[in-house]
């Protein structure tokens, strides 16, 4: 009974500290906006916006306390990864950003955060104090905690198997074993072994992509469960690592593999694979690979969410005359591996995304690689209304709407 009371006591003669309430904006002039939230962009200063308020709804600065004269206000913005605050401006040092009060606005705090971090995901702590300047005594405070992804302006991905050689600017590396522990690779002849960081879990390295000696770039390695493959991540401030590998094909027995870009920019083009088998001018099976045509079916985000929408339609003719048209297939390639048939084996493998501020991420060249009989002929068209295309047969039984689909305007109303 004493205990209790003592406890009553000392509470009651203890500060009251209430909680501050921290609203944010970010510019999104200045960042990168994606369904997973905000990506702050080394290189590019990040304006962000802080409203702060008491808890009676005052406007957090000394004016909402009884002694302004005394009181101290104190903003911050730092970086986390776990429990650690972590340095995001590559000078070595744990980073604090200081909030200033914007004069014509009380309560509302602006900072301008400018990184030169690791790409990957942190956590944004916000941290306002009211403290009285005589008594050390903390007045109010508040904390934020928001997930941001921190990431360079430009990003490529590959899948391989152990074994393949990889080349990407000036760099030419080939994956030897990836596991639990963390990855063997060949780079320059030599081996390097990777080790997993012991925060984060990642395997990840910085290498030099323009050939300037100097690496700034940023590489990480996983192995992707649902593909068998491994994804390797490259990261670069340099615009030359978008290109990605040009077309190019091997023919292995009695199948071929090729590897061919369906969107270039602001370019796209229809793959058709056309059937030159001895029997097709009995029935013939052609397919036509059309990319998205809209920028909005092919965006990134936080290194993942790949995206990319194609449209396979399978053509089937009889004696040259007779057709029906199936869509066969429709979604996403990037990072899966999608069998069509016993005919088609289509792989999105290489794509090189483009920051874009206020917008979000964009697949800036999406690479298809295809797999497929030797007696097939692939062509190419810049296909914008179904006159573009070539067709077997006169007569359609059954089709799909064409000029929708190469137009991205089907199941608008």
């Amino acid at each position: 009974m004493w205990l209790l009371a003592g406890l009553i006591v000392l509470l009651a003669i203890l500060p009251t500290v209430n909680a501050a309430t921290i609203g944010y904006r970010f510019d999104r002039n200045t960042v990168v906006p994606t369904e997973f939230g905000d990506e702050i962009i080394n290189g590019h200063p990040a304006n962000l916006t802080l409203i702060i308020t008491t808890p009676d709804g005052k406007p957090f600065n000394a004016s909402a306390f009884p002694d302004p004269a005394n009181t101290s206000i104190s903003v911050t913005v730092q970086f986390m990864i776990g429990d650690q605050v972590v340095d995001v401006t590559g000078d070595g040092n744990p980073d604090v950003f200081v909030a200033v009060e914007d004069p014509s606005n009380p309560g509302q705090y602006k900072v301008t955060i400018n990184t030169s971090a690791r790409p990957g995901e942190y956590t944004m702590r916000v941290h306002a104090i009211a403290t009285n300047s005589n008594t050390g005594q903390i007045l109010d405070e508040g904390r934020l905690d928001v997930d941001v992804y921190i990431s360079d302006p430009y990003w490529v991905t590959t899948w391989c198997k152990e074994g393949d050689e990889i080349k990407i600017g000036s760099l030419s590396l080939k994956i030897d074993t990836v596991n639990d522990r963390g990855a063997v690779l060949i780079m320059g002849g030599s081996l390097v072994n990777l080790s997993r960081d012991n925060t984060t879990g990642l395997i990840y390295r910085k290498v030099d992509l323009d050939g300037d000696g100097i690496a700034t770039d940023w590489m990480f390695i996983k192995s992707d469960k649902d593909t068998g493959l491994t994804e390797v991540k490259f990261y670069s401030r340099n615009p030359g690592i978008l290109g990605g590998d040009e077309d190019n094909v091997t023919v292995s027995g009695n199948k071929v593999v090729r590897t061919t870009w369906l969107k270039d920019r602001n370019r796209y083009r229809v793959v058709i694979l056309w059937d030159k088998s001895p029997f097709s001018w009995i029935k013939a099976e052609d397919y036509y690979i059309i990319p998205a045509k809209n920028p909005r079916c092919w965006k990134e985000g936080w290194g993942r969410g790949y995206s990319g929408k194609v449209t396979v339609i399978k053509r089937t003719t009889w004696f040259n005359f007779i057709s029906t048209d199936e869509k066969v297939f429709e979604g996403n390639i990037f990072g899966r591996n999608v069998k069509i048939d016993k005919t088609l084996d289509l792989f999105g493998r290489w794509f090189g995304n483009k920051a874009r501020f206020g917008w979000g991420w964009e697949v800036w060249r999406g690479i298809a690689r295809l797999v497929y009989p030797k007696d097939y002929q692939l062509k190419f068209r810049s296909a914008a209304t179904v006159s573009d295309l070539e067709f077997r047969g006169d007569l359609t039984l059954k089709s799909v709407n064409w000029d929708a689909i190469l137009q991205g305007t089907e199941g608008k109303t």
